[in-house]
């Protein structure tokens, strides 16, 4: 028979035990919680495409459409005093046989009960992805998909996890082409969680004191947009689609002219850095010169070929790692692998040595 000390020894045993499988459980269940999860919502864009192809826009469906957060985003985004004057430039597609066309192909697709050919869009997304984020990295984001605002994908600082996509101009684009879009705008998202908190001027001053802030954001614009360029520059190496030819001409454009946009970069930085502007309203005109799809979105290109020469040189999850420090360091590091290459455009040196020191 056992001993009384015998007895407890067994059931202290047991304890133990039972505490390490509970301690394994927990940490099997921590980690089926780490990584990127998205939830898609097709609601918006499916209310919008199908009062656009119908002409409809008195249906029970649009009561409550100003009420939903998608509303209010596109209100923001396209700085709308209301929503009556959002339902305004919604209406105004129906004058436009190419977006009508365009809401009837995705009410086509978005009225089926599996949303049609975007069914695989989730697992296409996380195919692309993947491998620029580590696994233990954390994050639930929302993805809305709209029709009609005036680009074709954002998101806001205040509220990074959810990331807006804009259908209107996808309805001829394939799985992998809005994949492509979506994980650009997904990057974002995983790009405030990890960078560095920034400020911005908050009254005006002196030159010495808010151009070298006002330069650091366009430092950072470039880096946040050219590393989440290396999702959506990939139609560059295939043939050209009825979505993807536009957009393919203006990168083969840029690719040429590659070395005058990093003289273009560096003067909207001495401009910013020597004659700052008062709001972000003022350092919108100036970023806009590069940035905006009306010049071709040079900027984007511009980052491009700086985040893929460093995944060249030190792989895809060198782009993370950067991430997580000053924006400069994207730059000085592209600038050295630039500089052993010898044929790679290169910033001067009054430029790198003024990055250095902001």
């Amino acid at each position: 028979m056992f001993s009384f000390k015998s007895l407890v020894r067994v059931v202290l045993i047991l304890l133990a035990l039972c505490s390490s499988v509970f301690s394994i459980a927990a940490d099997e269940q921590s980690a089926t919680q780490l990584g990127i999860h998205f939830n898609f919502d097709f609601e918006t864009a499916r209310i919008v495409s199908k009062a656009v192809s119908t002409g409809d826009f008195d249906e029970a469906a649009l009561n409550d459409f100003c009420t939903l957060p998608d509303a209010k985003a596109m209100i923001k985004k396209m700085r709308l005093n209301n929503c009556d004057a959002l339902l305004l430039h919604l209406k105004g597609f129906r004058k436009s046989k190419k977006a009508i066309a365009s809401a009837q192909l995705l009410t086509s697709e978005l009225t089926r009960t599996d949303n049609g050919k975007y069914a695989p869009l989730a697992a296409e997304v996380l195919r692309q992805i993947k491998d620029y984020v580590p696994p233990e990295f954390s994050a639930h984001i929302n993805v809305h998909f709209i029709f009609g605002s005036n680009s074709d994908g954002f998101t806001f600082d205040d509220v990074p996890d959810d990331v807006y996509v804009n259908l209107a101009t996808f309805s001829e684009a394939s799985v992998q082409e809005l994949g492509e879009t979506v994980a650009h705008e997904l990057f974002h998202a995983v790009q405030a969680h990890i960078m560095r908190p920034e400020s911005l001027p908050t009254a005006q001053g002196p030159a010495s004191k808010t151009g070298p802030i006002w330069m650091n954001h366009l430092l950072v614009n470039l880096v946040q947009e050219g590393t989440a360029e290396l999702f959506t520059h990939p139609v560059a190496e295939r043939p050209p689609t009825p979505y993807s030819a536009q957009r393919k001409i203006g990168i083969e454009r840029n690719a040429i002219r590659i070395h005058s946009l990093v003289t273009m970069f560096e003067t909207l930085g001495w401009r910013l850095l020597f004659a700052p502007p008062n709001d972000e309203q003022a350092y919108d005109r100036i970023y806009g010169l590069m940035f905006y799809k009306n010049f071709d979105e040079t900027a984007y290109d511009l980052g491009w070929l700086m985040a893929s020469t460093i995944v060249k040189k030190d792989g895809k999850m060198a782009i993370f790692n950067l991430l997580k420090e000053e924006p400069k360091q994207f730059f000085l590091h592209y600038q050295t692998i630039a500089l052993e290459d010898g044929n790679l455009p290169i910033f001067s040196d009054e430029f790198i040595e003024k990055i250095k020191n902001i």
